[in-house]
């Protein structure tokens, strides 16, 4: 099975490879798709997380097969590769596999100053830095990602990538709060290169709560000027008339 790959579906809206370093995370978000994917329990992606088998061998001889691709390779759509210490040493080991084979990466992470160290090897490749932020209220955080580190601090290391010069970039989604979504957005408006932001899904109820399209007509009037990405999921409730 090969380490890096090519998403289908909705994730190739975020990337065109990519590649998970990690079985499980101690995040524990209460949205998260892995456990399903996987036909697992939360409590059980979350209970012992670990690198996959030889995956910096592994890692080693994908990387060798694509030396100099141009497409970016995201770490990573499962798992965070900053949810722990370890963690982050084994995604520094990484990022120094793929950069001594010429590749392109942007990272994704809810691990905020962990992944600071690292920071060096992406502005030296100008790479990108992602960070998934979600709420701008720490008690909502601690109900949907109870083991992610606080706001503030993802906040600020988004500030800190800034910067460093770092291309950085800010993953709203899935909304589970408009107001909060939004209030994320007028926040970094001005040191985020570019914004995605997408719906939730998978929780009729609470989507049903959520005016969809107001929703969208904010972020473009909070956005305005700015680049970002809409995913298509929340693309739909544009008016069309």
């Amino acid at each position: 099975m090969s380490i890096i790959y090519a998403p289908r579906g909705k994730a190739l809206e975020y990337s065109d490879l990519a590649a998970n370093l990690y079985t499980g995370c101690s995040h524990g978000c209460r949205y998260c798709y892995c456990p399903a994917i996987l036909r697992m329990k939360l409590d059980e992606w979350t209970n012992d997380p670990k690198p996959r088998r030889d995956i910096l061998n592994q890692l080693d001889r994908n990387a060798a097969k694509i030396h100099g691709d141009k497409r970016e390779i995201l770490l990573s759509f499962m798992s965070d590769p900053y949810h722990s210490d370890g963690a982050a040493i084994v995604t520094r080991q990484a990022l120094l596999i793929l950069e001594r084979h010429g590749l392109q990466v942007q990272v994704l992470t809810k691990g905020g100053k962990r992944s600071i160290g690292d920071f060096d090897i992406l502005a030296r490749n100008n790479w990108k830095f992602g960070s998934t932020i979600i709420f701008r209220n720490e008690k909502l955080r601690e109900k949907w990602e109870p083991g992610a580190t606080p706001i503030d601090e993802r906040i600020e290391t988004v500030r800190e990538a800034h910067r460093q010069r770092i291309f950085t970039w800010v993953s709203v989604e899935p909304v589970v709060d408009a107001d909060e979504a939004l209030a994320v957005m007028r926040e970094l408006r001005d040191v985020v290169d570019l914004w995605k932001v997408g719906k939730l899904n998978h929780d009729k109820e609470r989507e049903a709560a959520i005016d969809w399209k107001k929703f969208l007509d904010d972020t473009e009037k909070v956005l305005a000027g700015k680049k970002f990405i809409i995913k298509k999921d929340l693309e739909k409730f544009r008016d069309k008339s």
